[in-house]
């Protein structure tokens, strides 16, 4: 079993695909920064921050951010639905901002793909042999699932909310 330091790795699945993808062999071109110093990231959708929601992916909607927010880290954006992580301070129609990954260590706020069909937002923990996916809002149990339920499609960097 991985131990505390290790990071746990599986094979990217973009979100709404049925088919893991194969490593990356080189690096993704970071995106074009617009003249007033921001970058277009793709919005992939809604996920769950809740009850786990069927994978969305809706790639032709874009959302503006600073391009310090991201440098040349491989990002996308997800609108946030749900109230499971609120303690973390990610509230309900915010947006966060994903830096594709396939490793995370423990306690990262990861974007998980369950079953190859369920995206969810929580904080990654590892138990021996499984992986537990957990809320920050005690009106939401932990979630713990075998480790080929799980495949990590990112981790959280920032946050964009509108008031």
């Amino acid at each position: 079993p991985p131990g505390a330091g290790e990071q746990i790795s599986t094979l990217a699945v973009i979100e709404g695909a049925r088919e893991p993808l194969p490593a990356p062999t080189r690096r993704p071109a970071a995106p074009a920064s617009n003249d007033d110093g921001t970058i277009s990231l793709a919005l992939h959708g809604k996920i769950a921050a809740g009850t786990p929601i069927e994978a969305l992916s809706d790639p032709t909607r874009s959302i503006d951010i600073p391009a310090s927010m991201v440098g040349s880290r491989d990002c996308y954006a997800l609108e946030i639905e749900g109230d499971s992580m609120i303690e973390a301070g990610i509230l309900d129609g915010d947006t966060v901002i994903v830096e594709r990954c396939q490793t995370a260590e423990n306690g990262t706020i990861v974007v998980a793909l369950i079953d190859d069909n369920e995206a969810t937002l929580k904080r990654l923990r590892r138990h021996r042999d499984s992986i537990a996916l957990e809320p920050a809002n005690p009106a939401y149990e932990t979630r713990i699932f075998g480790p080929d339920r799980v495949k990590l499609q990112g981790k959280l960097i920032g946050l964009v909310r509108s008031y």
